[in-house]
This record gives structure tokens, C-alpha cells and sequence, in this order.
């Protein structure tokens, strides 16, 4: 298989919209109009139950796994540039799903798979920061958007501090590029929380008096 065909295999994988599928199926509503309106696990979880919402979240995460891990069993000779790429053509399928208009979701989940296959000290780090932001403020967004700002800095303390090993910039470039592609389509989440209208995780979460839930 070539290279442009595997790049497009990735982007079509990430791209397929689990959450709005399975929303659809078992509850038969469009998680689009829904809650946050996103088609992640948190909007999942939060609107038709959080066993549908954990099944969402490991679809998404196995959504960034298996395209890195597979280049790297079928397409050795491209390395782990190319095993980067298969990645973020996921990620980029999951933000950008032609399955729903080329709109789709936040690309946390799935960025989390293509690390936890590549840096998986790394995405532990990062899923320590996600946990106390998010006990602390009870805003999976906000964990979210720390989760991957602070990831290229784990993945570079702990490659030099815990592995000894020399930091990828290939590795360190991409999480920074993917970190901000977050962020972005956080924007109107980072919005709300300033608004103090952002929804929480879990329904009756009560922070400040406020009286909203997260929005992912």
C-alpha cells in the first residue's frame, strides 16, 4: 500500500462519526442538536447514558491508534514521520468528518490514541493534568485543552528526565501542531467558561452556583 493511499485510509477512519452514529441508533436523536453539540463521548455520555458515552470514547480513541500502528506494520520504510502523518490525517478526520459536511468533533480522543501508541509516558502525564483540572473545576473542556497544551512539555521532560533519550522534534512538532488544532476548536468552549455558562460533565455538578453543565 502507498503512501497516499494509507494517508487516505487514515483521514477516512478518523473520520467516521461514532458518536453521532450511535446516538442516532440507540437513542435515535442527532447529537448535533443536543446538549453541546458535539459528537464526542462527554455529549454522548451526558445526554443518552454514560456507557454509550465510554463505548464512543474508545471507538475515537482506537480511531488514532490503529492508523499509526498499522503504518508502522505496513508501511515500515516510512517511519515514524510517516506514522505522524497517518495520525494527524485521523485527527484532522475526526475534526473534519465528510461523513457529517466536514464538521465533527474536538479531536481529543483521537489525538490521545495516536500518542498513547507513540508516547505513551506522554499521554499518562497528560491524562494526570486532564483529571486534576477536571476535579477542580469539573470541566472537561477545560482538562481537555491543559491535557494537550501540556503535552508536548511531558512528552519532552519525560523523554529526557524518565527515558534518557533525545527528544523527536518530529514527535514534539506534531503534538504542538495538533495541540493548537485543540484549542482552536475549543474556541467557543474557552468562550462560555469565561461567560460562566459552559455546561458540566455530568448532570446536577454545581461549581460557584452556577447551575450549568460542561460543554465539551
Amino acid at each position: 500500500m502507498n503512501f497516499p493511499i494509507f494517508a487516505l485510509f487514515s483521514f477516512v477512519s478518523g473520520s467516521i462519526p461514532f458518536g453521532y452514529w450511535i446516538a442516532l441508533r440507540f437513542a435515535g436523536v442527532d447529537i448535533r442538536k443536543l446538549g453541546s453539540k458535539n459528537i464526542g463521548a462527554t455529549n454522548v455520555g451526558r445526554l443518552i447514558g454514560w456507557k454509550f458515552g465510554f463505548v464512543v470514547l474508545a471507538l475515537d480513541i482506537t480511531k488514532g491508534m490503529l492508523p499509526v500502528y498499522l503504518s508502522s506494520v505496513y508501511v515500515p520504510e516510512g517511519g515514524i514521520p510517516f506514522q505522524l502523518l497517518c495520525g494527524v490525517c485521523a485527527v484532522l478526520g475526526h475534526m473534519f468528518s465528510p461523513f457529517l459536511g466536514f464538521r465533527g468533533g474536538k479531536g481529543v480522543a483521537t489525538t490521545f490514541g495516536v500518542f498513547l501508541v507513540l508516547t505513551p509516558i506522554a499521554c499518562l502525564g497528560a491524562i494526570l493534568v486532564f483529571w486534576m483540572v477536571y476535579k477542580f473545576f469539573k470541566f472537561v473542556s477545560l482538562g481537555s485543552i491543559f491535557a494537550s497544551i501540556t503535552l508536548p512539555l511531558v512528552y519532552a521532560f519525560s523523554t529526557i528526565l524518565l527515558l534518557h533519550e533525545e527528544v523527536s522534534y518530529w514527535v514534539l512538532g506534531t503534538m504542538v501542531f495538533i495541540s493548537f488544532g485543540i484549542i482552536l476548536t475549543h474556541r467557543e468552549n474557552i468562550i462560555r467558561i469565561l461567560n460562566r455558562s459552559e455546561l458540566f460533565a455530568v448532570k446536577g455538578e454545581e461549581q460557584d452556583g452556577d447551575s450549568e453543565r460542561n460543554r465539551r
